[in-house]
């Protein structure tokens, strides 16, 4: 019979998914396998020394010597106080802490998104350094990262592309936090290992797999003073090595505006429902998994009043946004030092938008009659990725080779009702060789098909190099290309508010991307300290952008801007002590386009950022107090005139602050928080979008909903 390793907690817990290694003297390679749902894992029987070592993203790792292993062992793991090193996945073969990954990893945890009472990506990401986020009240938000947009970063969801890009960048705020359980943001170059619009980085967000106890349930319930509703619950249960998952709630926003404006808000109403069911099985040496999430939200946008002498009436407009993801995912190691992973996911994105006019004194509607008024989008992904990762007998190198399949389908209204497709097929190859115990070297290289455009082979190579114990050096080019995306091809979006058109004759984007780190880790008893300072460059070539070619047109389209580059520095410092944690960091971007060439300007326009926040735990009553700041400085920014010229503008600075509290009950299966966010109550800021198809000519840019309170209530059960 085969013997057992059962790994716990030390409330006696199990721990699932925890990665074993056990090896032998007489024995190159070491067997690894995975805890079941139950903490188990049969490993043999072992009649030599043998050393045990377990690692897990939450526990401290275990390492012990035994003589032998001939009865089932038993192992408590101790939980992660320090909560700067955790461990990723992303742009890794296999899961490595953040100061072993070779990339520049920045981790946002499940206590920081609880912290921050985060909802969805939007409201997380717009407290990091050198993120931007900019908004528009129906195509939603979207962000910025080290100076290039969100078409150049990467989406994922536990490795899945989001589909459904509006303008170019996919809405934030329709991402939704319920069940992640971290985000993984990484910095530089990641188009060799994952393809299109990864030239400027990755985010990643990791789900939860499945509950810690055999049977847990819970519900999460949020009101903010804006008009925020939120709810939201899961279930799940684990028997053997199986284990189901399921979640789902309902977020509602009412709609703000910062002055009364009757109907007609800045910010519009909103409903989201979303849900998600996850089957999970481990086996021995092998983990397999199949989810299914769906995401539903009406937006309205109501017009305003129009009066005649015999009726009251007004536009509304409404916008339904629908995604389901079907994904199947698994892993499975054949052998010794080798790990098979692969993923199949189909993509469904449906927007639909209806025009109304509405009696105000019947209240009846009716549809309004004409293709610009009413219009459909659909899109079907169809995602397929493997990779055979493996290292050498000294494990001086390891490597992992890959097939990453990509198509679209896309129909609709806003394609003239033509089906338009796309597809980029792509095989790539990474290694890295450590040929010190300080020194590692990753190339690689990406041959890709593209459907509608010659795609060029990819290179990228990173180095790192650990200096001391404490410092480490890190660097990163890749090289990056970027076909344009089908809407930005085909897009006919005409209404009262937009006129974008597509635009066929568009050329690829091209780029080369470099990033460079050093960290600095500091480690006195109980006391933690971690500098970062980091320098990027990105130099884009045919950058595809938003831009009015007529300025006396209203016309919008997309084109080929030429030249365009970034460049900057961060620097970060984290530090904790006991339950006390903060963090800080500033950030300068420059970023150049052609404009700058066309009359006596600056070669480069610069803005600064600031971001700070302190956690404080009081570990006996299981309390958390959080302040979190974040500093966008003035963007500078260049526009087109009526004449031909132009000119260059500045965007105005704005600043938010929030805090909240947090207090946990019976091992935290109930918990309480209350806080206010945007304490400085910031909405508008003076503004110029040169390049805006939505409200062109508006001096002010909508920012934040003003200050707000909120409270939050969790229950959770389980045996």
């Amino acid at each position: 019979m085969a013997q057992k390793v059962i790994v716990t907690n030390m409330a006696g817990e199990p721990v699932n998914q925890a990665v074993i290694i056990l090896k032998t003297a007489q024995e190159g390679h070491p067997l690894i396998v995975l805890t079941d749902n139950n903490g188990i894992a049969e490993v043999g029987t072992f009649l030599r020394k043998v050393q045990v070592v377990v690692r897990h993203v939450s526990f401290v790792d275990y390492t012990d010597s035994l003589n032998q292993i001939t009865a089932d062992f038993k192992i408590r793991l101790t939980e992660k106080d320090v909560k700067l090193d955790e461990v990723v996945v992303t742009s890794e073969f296999t899961p490595k802490t953040q100061s072993e990954s070779i990339a520049p990893v920045t981790v946002i945890n499940r206590t920081q998104i609880d912290n921050q009472a985060a909802s969805n990506l939007e409201s997380v990401l717009s407290q990091q350094l050198n993120i931007r986020i900019s908004q528009d009240g129906i195509l939603g938000s979207s962000m910025s990262m080290n100076g290039l947009g969100g078409q150049n970063i990467k989406f994922l969801v536990d490795g899945v592309p989001v589909t459904g890009r509006l303008d170019g960048s996919i809405d934030l705020s329709q991402i939704n936090l319920n069940n992640v359980e971290r985000i993984e943001v990484v910095n530089g170059p990641m188009a060799t290992s994952y393809g299109t619009d990864a030239a400027g980085g990755v985010i990643n967000l990791i789900t939860r797999q499945s509950v810690d106890k055999k049977f847990e349930t819970g519900i999460n319930t949020m009101y903010e003073s804006i008009g925020q509703y939120n709810v939201d619950g899961f279930a799940g249960y684990n028997t053997g090595k199986s284990s189901v998952y399921l979640s789902g709630g309902r977020n509602f926003f009412d709609g703000w505006s910062s002055t009364d404006t009757g109907r007609w808000q800045e910010w519009k109403p909103k409903e989201q429902i979303f849900g998600n069911a996850k089957y999970r099985w481990v086996g021995k040496k092998m983990v397999a998994s199949y989810s299914l999430n769906v995401f539903d939200e009406k937006l309205s946008n109501k017009g305003t009043p129009r009066m005649t002498p015999y009726a009251a009436y007004a536009f509304d407009e409404y916008y339904k946004t629908q995604r389901i993801t079907n994904q199947i995912q698994s892993s499975f190691i054949p052998g010794r030092d080798m790990l098979l992973s692969a993923m199949f996911a189909h993509s469904y994105y449906q927007r639909i938008k209806n025009t109304y006019i509405k009696d105000l004194t019947t209240l009846n509607e009716s549809l309004v009659a004409g293709s610009e008024e009413q219009d459909t989008t659909r899109m079907h992904t169809i995602t397929g990725r493997a990779t055979f990762s493996g290292m050498s007998k000294d494990s001086k190198i390891s490597y992992q080779s890959g097939i990453d399949l990509t198509h679209e389908i896309a129909d609709g209204s806003r394609f003239n009702e033509e089906t338009k497709s796309s597809g980029d097929y792509a095989l790539f190859f990474t290694a890295a060789y450590k040929p010190t115990i300080k020194l590692e070297f990753k190339p690689g290289f990406r041959i890709a098909y593209n459907t509608n455009f010659k795609a060029p082979v990819i290179p990228s190579f990173s180095v790192k190099y650990q200096l001391s114990k404490i410092i480490a050096i890190r660097g990163s080019y890749g090289k990056g290309f970027r076909a344009p995306g089908l809407k930005e091809m085909y897009l006919y979006f005409v209404d009262i508010n937009h006129n974008i058109q597509g635009n066929e004759n568009l050329l690829p984007e091209y780029s080369d991307n470099f990033y460079v780190s050093t960290s600095v880790t500091h480690n006195y008893n109980t006391i933690t300290f971690n500098h970062e300072l980091s320098g990027f460059y990105n130099s884009m070539r045919n950058l595809i952008t938003l831009a009015q070619p007529d300025p006396e047109n209203s016309l919008f389209t997309y084109v080929n801007l030429g030249k365009y580059s970034t460049h900057g520095m961060n620097y970060r410092i984290n530090g904790s002590y006991k339950g006390f944690s903060a963090g800080a960091g500033v950030s300068y971007t420059g970023r150049y386009n052609i404009y700058s060439d066309s009359a006596d300007f600056d070669q480069y326009i610069y803005s600064p950022d600031f971001s700070a926040n302190i956690q404080y735990h009081l570990t006996k009553v299981n309390l958390t107090f959080s302040t979190f700041f974040k500093f966008n400085g003035k963007l500078p920014g260049y526009k087109l005139n009526e004449d031909g010229t132009i000119t260059q503008f500045t965007n105005d600075s704005y600043r938010f602050l929030d805090a909240s509290v947090r207090k946990g009950f019976l091992k935290n299966r109930i918990s309480f928080a209350a806080g206010v966010k945007n304490i400085l109550n910031v909405t508008n800021v003076n503004a110029m979008n040169a390049a805006s198809a939505h409200s062109a000519g508006n001096e002010e840019q909508a920012v934040g909903t003003g200050r707000s309170y909120f409270g939050k209530l969790t229950f959770i059960f389980g045996k």
